[in-house]
């Protein structure tokens, strides 16, 4: 699917999308740690080598690298450059400790940018489904799901999800051979950021072979140099094209990673519950996500049927994953992060709820908005193990970035929250304005 045409208030309801879920400037944490290191090695040295004293880290042949998938740390080159020409840039033993501008800009125009070219992805997409409905599920997208407060962090998995994406995006229907080329080299970059994104790249492929036949080769094509250049890297830093950085995490949970598939194993109950409805889980925070779930199904009735069960196949599998996974949450995060990439697929069910029940689908959009963006403002600070709701809230609440223009963390949040109000708020407006007109255009086709 080609994005489609714009939507009313889209240009208004990104830029709230921007004032409410990339102004915090959240504490660092260990995921900063490791692939800023990488980034700033990768800079200064020209090496894949980072500082040995890091908690996220990998150990082979005694030198030290991150342990992540490589794709974040690439991404932030530009913006440490910049940041760097602009003498800004600092080490990590030199952020301020609640909050550092400095590394929340790291924050913004790499993984940034990215969560917010996933948004606009999926508007278009959302409106070309049901017109009307692009204001709405972008809104809900980017300030009432766990994609809001992953997106001013050094997280990979909003960024996975706009390679995922667009990789699903460029496959949809019968495409041609460059659109499956397209298809191939997204899907394989989005795995150079997250390795869990091979479950998008996998169900994408098998739908892109069941739509074009032969033709698929053209995508496997494409995602050949994503291929070769994570091999290349893991060449040079582990001594083959095969091993991954997690086969070699010397963390305290380097034990707990070797079991299963780095980590994962068959999903438990217990796990299941964390991943939904655990003290960050996902429809905790984000109530309309059930609502999106009941549209996949209204999708499959509507004719889009193979399209739909590429939307319910990534859901789920990620979820499983997740559930599967020894630490649900991946440590102290704002919520089950690891099924991240899911979230834009998951979306696409939106639109199909909000023309079957609009005022439902407004109001579970509106309480998620809210509570999501107080988790946007919290989850940093809070204790790993904290309840939903901080016991002293403005204990914990996060400076954004207009603590550094006078005004205090209080005004900075209600400004945050009332953005992602404004922004379902104008995705109601148009959604309910589309239902007038159209209505109004039957009622005059029945004249």
């Amino acid at each position: 699917m080609a994005p489609g045409r714009g939507y009313r208030f889209e240009p208004l309801v990104l830029l709230l999308v921007v004032l409410a879920a990339l102004v915090p400037v959240d504490v660092s944490n260990p995921q900063d740690g490791t692939r800023y290191e990488l980034t700033r090695h990768l800079v200064l040295h020209h090496s894949l080598t980072i500082e040995p004293q890091l908690f996220d880290r990998a150990v082979h042949d005694g030198r030290t690298y991150s342990d992540k998938a490589p794709g974040m740390s690439f991404l932030a080159v530009p913006a440490y450059v910049v940041e760097r020409g602009l003498g800004v840039a600092r080490a990590p033993r030199d952020w301020a400790r609640e909050g550092d501008l400095s590394l929340w800009g790291i924050h913004v125009f790499s993984g940034g940018l990215l969560f917010l070219a996933c948004a606009f992805l999926l508007g278009r997409a959302a409106e070309a489904l049901v017109p009307g409905t692009g204001a709405l599920t972008v809104a809900t997208f980017g300030t009432a799901t766990l994609a809001a407060p992953l997106a001013a962090t050094l997280f990979e998995h909003d960024a996975a999800a706009f390679w995922a994406f667009a990789g699903f995006l460029a496959a949809w229907g019968l495409p041609g051979r460059g659109r499956l080329v397209l298809a191939g080299a997204c899907l394989g970059i989005a795995v150079l950021f997250q390795y869990a994104a091979a479950i998008a790249a996998v169900a994408v492929a098998l739908y892109a072979a069941w739509r074009t036949g032969r033709r698929v080769g053209w995508l496997l094509l494409g995602a050949l140099p994503p291929a070769l250049l994570l091999g290349a890297y893991d060449r040079a830093a582990f001594g083959s094209p095969f091993h991954l950085s997690y086969r070699y995490v010397a963390n305290r949970y380097a034990e707990s990673q070797r079991h299963g598939f780095f980590g994962i194993g068959v999903p438990t109950a217990g796990g299941l519950r964390e991943t939904l409805v655990g003290s960050r889980g996902l429809l905790v925070f984000s109530p309309v996500l059930a609502a999106a779930a009941a549209g996949v199904w209204l999708m499959w009735r509507s004719g889009l049927r193979a399209e739909a069960a590429v939307v319910a196949a990534v859901t789920v599998a990620f979820t499983c994953s997740n559930a599967g996974y020894f630490l649900p949450y991946g440590g102290n995060s704002p919520g089950p992060r690891f099924l991240g990439p899911a979230l834009p697929f998951l979306l696409l069910g939106l639109p199909y709820t909000a023309r079957r029940l609009p005022r439902t689908t407004l109001a579970l959009a509106l309480v998620s908005a809210i509570l999501t963006t107080c988790q946007s403002l919290t989850w940093a600070l809070r204790p790993e193990g904290g309840g939903v709701i901080p016991a002293h809230p403005l204990d914990v609440l996060a400076k954004t970035v207009w603590s550094f223009v006078g005004l205090d963390r209080l005004q900075g949040g209600a400004l945050a929250i009332a953005a992602a109000v404004a922004a379902v708020g104008l995705g109601g407006v148009a959604l309910l304005r589309e239902k007038g007109t159209s209505a109004a255009r039957r009622r005059r086709l029945a004249v």
